[in-house]
């Protein structure tokens, strides 16, 4: 059968993680704490945060808010038994403890809460598999494109545009699967699941949410350069796949997403703090959509 474990197993899975997959990120977060508040003024990191008011915040927030939704939409007609509200608020809490819990254990909240609402393991393993290639690939697609038409790269729009290629005709990767024992369900369940109507779906949901995102933290921002705040915001986002990352991601969040002001030499300290107000701001804003879920999820039913 597909269904590798019962519900009461994923719960143990998802609570009892080990004690050696909380230390090493801890103690990575604490490092960077160490080192920001050594080397960073802490002025610094107060004009930063009077310089966004409150309207800011408030429009930051409606792009989140929207950016979320479409990511929600987009599972729709993967998971065809839940109500919008109900793959939102998955979606919400799968994010929210991503951001709180080490070594990746987080991504157990998904599979976790869509058995919970009787969704088996195999729809919730696709649709949670679709969902990460597809926003690696949107955000790659408009990363690369945004370059190249700003610095007019042939080769980084040949990229984006092979990732684009690579997306829309994801639906046939099923042929590049062997048919061994599961594998061969699984196979035979991508094969009649996916067409190329759904692949550009779901790649323009993907791209709309990673667009709207990068608005809310343009917001957070305040930065007339779009293309160095768009490639910061892309790479602090691929740190978020990294398969071992800091407590809350403080740390490699922040360095990730300097890493072009370090390119375009520019001072290195600023788009820390900058990196570091946009991660507080994303974690604010993942943590008030996931308590509002794990109430939801976890009501009488």
């Amino acid at each position: 059968m597909w269904m590798l474990s019962s519900e009461a197993f994923l719960r143990r899975v998802f609570f009892k993680v080990r004690v050696r997959n909380f230390f090493i990120p801890i103690l990575l977060t604490l490092i960077f704490f160490l080192f920001f508040y050594k080397y960073i003024p802490l002025e610094k990191v107060l004009e930063a945060v009077k310089y966004v008011s409150l309207e800011n915040f408030v429009s930051a927030f409606f792009f989140y808010t929207l950016s979320q939704v479409v990511r929600s939409i987009r599972w729709r007609p993967l998971i065809k038994d839940l109500s919008f509200l109900d793959i939102f608020f998955i979606n919400s809490a799968n994010i929210f403890f991503n951001n709180v819990l080490p070594a990746r254990t987080g991504e157990l909240s998904w599979f976790y809460y869509a058995k919970k609402l009787g969704v088996s393991l195999k729809v919730s393993v696709w649709s949670f598999f679709l969902g990460r290639v597809f926003d690696l690939s949107a955000l790659i697609f408009a990363g690369l494109l945004v370059y190249s038409l700003v610095k007019t790269s042939m080769l980084a729009f040949l990229i984006s545009f092979c990732a684009l290629l690579a997306s829309i005709f994801s639906y046939k990767m099923y042929i590049i699967l062997p048919s061994w024992g599961k594998l061969r369900d699984l196979k035979i369940y991508i094969k009649d699941s996916t067409s190329l109507s759904l692949s550009l779906y779901l790649f323009g949901c993907s791209l709309l949410s990673v667009i709207l995102k990068f608005l809310a933290v343009l917001e957070v921002m305040g930065m007339s350069s779009y293309l160095l705040a768009f490639l910061s915001f892309s790479f602090g986002e691929l740190s978020t796949i990294l398969p071992l990352h800091s407590f809350m991601g403080y740390g490699t969040y922040e360095l990730s997403f300097s890493i072009p002001a370090k390119f375009h030499e520019l001072d290195l300290k600023s788009w820390i703090v900058k990196g570091f107000l946009v991660h507080n701001f994303l974690l604010l804003s993942s943590g008030i959509y996931g308590i509002i879920a794990l109430f939801w999820l976890h009501r009488s039913r």
